[in-house]
C-alpha cells in the first residue's frame, strides 16, 4: 500500500492551514469533516491554497472547472492525485 495518498494528504491540510486568513488547526478541518466552508475559508485563501498547492506538488487546479469537488480536503486530495497521474485516488 502506497503512503503516497496519506502524504498527499497530510500536505494539503498543511497548506491549508498555512493560507488560511484566520487561526485553525488540521484538528479544527478534520472536526468540520475537511469542508473548507466551514471553518471559514475565504475566496482569498482559496487562492492562496491553489498557488501553494501549484507549488508544493507541481499541479495546477483549475478552481473554476472543479469548484465543488475543492472545497474538501478529500476532494483537493483526489484532484491533486489525478493530476500527478495516480490511481490511488
Amino acid at each position: 500500500m502506497s503512503a503516497g495518498p496519506q502524504l498527499i494528504r497530510d500536505g494539503v491540510i498543511r497548506l491549508i492551514v498555512s493560507s488560511h486568513e484566520g487561526d485553525i488547526s488540521p484538528s479544527d478541518i478534520e472536526a468540520h469533516g475537511g469542508v473548507l466552508e466551514a471553518v471559514n475559508y475565504t475566496s482569498l485563501s482559496y487562492i492562496r491554497l491553489l498557488d501553494a498547492i501549484e507549488n508544493e506538488f507541481g499541479t495546477y487546479l483549475d478552481a473554476d472547472e472543479g469548484a465543488d469537488e475543492l472545497g474538501t480536503v478529500d476532494g483537493i486530495v483526489a484532484a491533486v492525485l489525478a493530476e500527478m497521474g495516480s490511481d490511488a485516488a
